[in-house]
């Protein structure tokens, strides 16, 4: 599914803390100051965990979250705590669905950018092993991941036989499959060290390759 069952998990446990810290006093006000500070360490990992999966500043997940402690965390901090848990239930809900990007796939995204600029450095310079591993790496982890999301079972197979399964489903068309074939020879070839079974074509039609 879109959104990872352990961040779907700390979700609802957070959803399941605020619960009794919403509640106050007959006051209106927070039953103690023990009461606050837990409210205020509740607010601090909700709103972390908001900021994490909506990168944009302006998402109106983290502006109405922002809103909310805006003047601090005081003496309706139990307030702030259930209006808070329900912008995290509704961002749960877009987060499963796949409407907003999950951590890892954000933090992935991040980590091979990195590995990509590298790579492509190694092209420029012709350096075809080293830009051949990289690609190798990054093809195979997007196309298990296009697999995860679409609940594709990845677990175990081999690269061929998920091409083939995602050809069958219709996500990827005759040529995009023959396309991901030849960055899946190249990833086998470069993980396994055989130079010579590919070339730096090979590996720049691995680079281009669309899922």
């Amino acid at each position: 599914m879109p959104i990872e069952s352990k961040i779907l998990d700390r979700i609802n446990s957070l959803l399941g803390e605020s619960d009794s810290l919403k509640r106050g006093n007959d006051h209106g006000q927070v039953r103690s100051e023990e009461h606050r500070q837990q409210c205020a360490e509740w607010i601090t990992s909700a709103i972390n965990l908001i900021q994490l999966l909506c990168e944009n500043s302006g998402s109106s997940y983290r502006v109405r979250a922002d809103h909310v402690v805006g003047n601090g965390i005081n003496f309706c901090a139990h307030d702030q705590v259930g209006e808070i848990a329900a912008v995290l239930k509704a961002l749960a809900k877009d987060a499963h669905a796949g409407v907003v990007a999950s951590i890892a796939n954000q933090a992935r995204a991040e980590a091979f950018d990195e590995f990509l600029d590298h790579g492509e450095e190694y092209l420029r310079l012709g350096r075809k092993n080293e830009a051949g591993v990289i690609v190798g790496v990054v093809f195979e982890d997007s196309l298990r991941q296009v697999c995860r999301n679409l609940e594709v079972e990845d677990k175990g197979k081999q690269i061929d036989g998920l091409i083939s399964e995602l050809t069958s489903q219709g996500v990827l068309t005759a040529i995009k499959a023959k396309r991901a074939r030849v960055a899946a020879h190249v990833r086998t070839k470069a993980t396994h060290a055989q130079w010579d079974e590919f070339e730096v074509r090979d590996v720049e039609a691995a680079w281009s390759c669309p899922l």
